[in-house]
């Protein structure tokens, strides 16, 4: 237990709140000097150094969560996303009673820490006080405003204290390395590796960077970046004019021996093999078939807009699919009138994918186009991810139900047990516990979340499409929090996507890296 005296004697005293914004790849710095802070992401995610002395510690805050900075100490808010990042930081002063006692610290005076920490916590209700915070000045103040925004303070003070007292188990600053390397190694596949002095650039040892590395990708960073380089190998056989011979250079691999042997072990064919088949011409008429191309390598030389084919004037698209020379077509069912057409054109493979397996329907195509063992391969990697992330999800979710939930403009979407479109991946898949009243819900379209809220769960997953901005995330965050204030055990976790909403490979691969960043980060 905590000393209850020196918590008697400490007291907090608002200053002011100051908003940062951060343009993408830019950064701000800012000092406490007597004063300490607590900064609130409003808008998007930014990586938070702080500096006290000689130590330093740094992660990635994103919107909706709360850090606290100490007084003397330098904090750097860096943007290194792809949207403008929004920072306040609400500064106060902590002193100890009786008045003239002198300063003190929030941590220091109950909570003795050797070391430096970078607390951070989620708090979204903060984001509906910010009016009363920025209103809130030192001068001419009205009674009632400023006990109001001490008591936000205290607020803010008591839940950083109680996420303080949790045990970390997290590296946040090596977590924010890895997922650097993540995406250099993504980026720049062709560079050589030397996973050594990644550890060593990281502050860690080789021991705990692998550790981390692999809790976080559920790959060694060997097999990560061969994963990489063989993904970019398929792009370049597929849709280039390279020789075997400069894609093996162009992913790393000077040997070109060594990298046929490589990915015929991988792939199942040879890249001469798979370079042949995926110069196969291919038209996809079924916007959905999209992402299952991607992971397979492959490029169509025509993708048509979704039921194109109700259009009164389908003469147009007609048109467009025989100028590109498809050597096969593949669509979604249509009437038998346009089949006829379009097998005049070339072969049609006509797929369903409304209530048919996303899996089966990527086995199909890759065996349609001969790289079956592309197919496979690409969905034992997935599963993987799978268990990787199922792993987390247990860790951190343990046995709670949750409603699976889509942020559609203007509605709300509950996904039940009875449509196979994502409760494949959510419910089967990653095992997250079903409440009871989606047993029954094939899905079900409201208006707000108050009536979701009328179902018996605490617990709450929103799949919201990258567009939808963090202001909303955050106050649809703090809505729920509140319609369930009376359970005990209650939930919203957001994870981001891109739009349209499809049920495909690509689609699924991003939401799976979405729910392991949430859940490690």
């Amino acid at each position: 237990m905590h000393p209850v005296q020196p918590l008697r004697e400490l007291t907090l005293q608002y200053i002011d709140t100051c908003e940062y914004k951060v343009p993408q790849h830019r950064s701000h710095e800012t000092m406490t000097e007597e004063y300490e802070a607590f900064g609130f992401v409003l808008k998007g995610a930014v990586q938070v150094t702080l500096t006290a002395g000689q130590q330093q510690r740094t992660a990635k805050i994103s919107f909706g969560d709360v850090f606290f900075l100490p007084s003397s100490s330098l904090c750097t808010i860096r943007n290194k996303e792809k949207q403008p990042a929004q920072v306040i930081l609400i500064r106060f002063l902590t002193s100890m009673r009786p008045a003239g006692a002198g300063t003190a610290s929030l941590f220091g005076a109950f909570l003795p820490q050797k070391d430096l920490k970078l607390h951070r916590f989620r708090m979204p209700r903060i984001y509906s006080w910010i009016q009363d915070l920025w209103n809130e000045g030192l001068q001419q103040q009205e009674p009632s405003q400023y006990f109001q925004v001490q008591s936000y303070l205290y607020a803010i003070a008591a839940e950083c204290m109680s996420a303080a007292g949790k045990p970390s188990v997290t590296d946040d600053h090596l977590i924010d390395y890895v997922h650097q390397v993540k995406q250099q190694m993504v980026e720049h596949c062709g560079a050589p590796m030397d996973v050594e002095e990644m550890a060593r650039l990281s502050g860690a040892s080789y021991t705990r960077f692998y550790q981390v590395f692999k809790k976080h990708t559920g790959h060694s960073p060997l097999q990560y970046m061969t994963v990489a380089r063989m993904n970019k190998a398929l792009r370049l056989l597929a849709n280039g004019p390279s020789s075997v011979t400069e894609v093996a250079h162009a992913v790393g691999y000077p040997d070109e021996l060594y990298f046929s042997r490589l990915f015929k072990k991988h792939m199942g064919l040879s890249p001469t093999e798979y370079a042949a088949c995926a110069k196969t011409r291919v038209a996809n008429l079924c916007p959905v078939f999209g992402g299952d191309f991607k992971v397979l390598g492959l490029s169509p030389v025509l993708e048509l807009q979704r039921e194109w084919y109700t259009d009164s004037n389908k003469d147009k698209y007609y048109k467009q699919i025989e100028q590109c020379k498809p050597d096969l077509i593949f669509t979604a069912p249509v009437a038998e009138d346009v089949y006829r057409i379009l097998s005049q054109i070339a072969p049609v493979v006509m797929i369903q994918w409304k209530g048919y397996s996303w899996k089966k329907r990527l086995q199909q195509i890759g065996s349609r186009l001969g790289i079956p063992t592309v197919a496979e391969r690409w969905l034992a990697y997935f599963q993987v991810k799978v268990e990787h992330a199922r792993g987390h999800l247990q860790r951190h979710l343990g046995e709670e139900p949750f409603l699976v939930v889509s942020a559609l403009k203007p509605f709300y979407r509950v996904y039940g047990l009875q449509r196979m479109k994502v409760k494949d991946l959510f419910y089967d898949e990653l095992r997250v516990k079903p409440p009871a009243a989606a047993e029954q819900i094939t899905f079900w379209d409201v208006d707000s979340l108050a009536d979701i809220a009328s179902l018996d769960c605490g617990n709450i997953l929103i799949l919201a499409p990258a567009s939808l901005p963090d202001e909303h995330c955050i106050r649809m965050e703090e809505e729920w929090l509140q319609l369930k204030r009376s359970r005990r055990q209650k939930h919203c976790i957001f994870i981001r996507h891109e739009e349209p909403l499809l049920y495909n490979a690509s689609f699924y691969e991003g939401l799976m890296d979405q729910f392991v960043d949430h859940f490690i980060g």
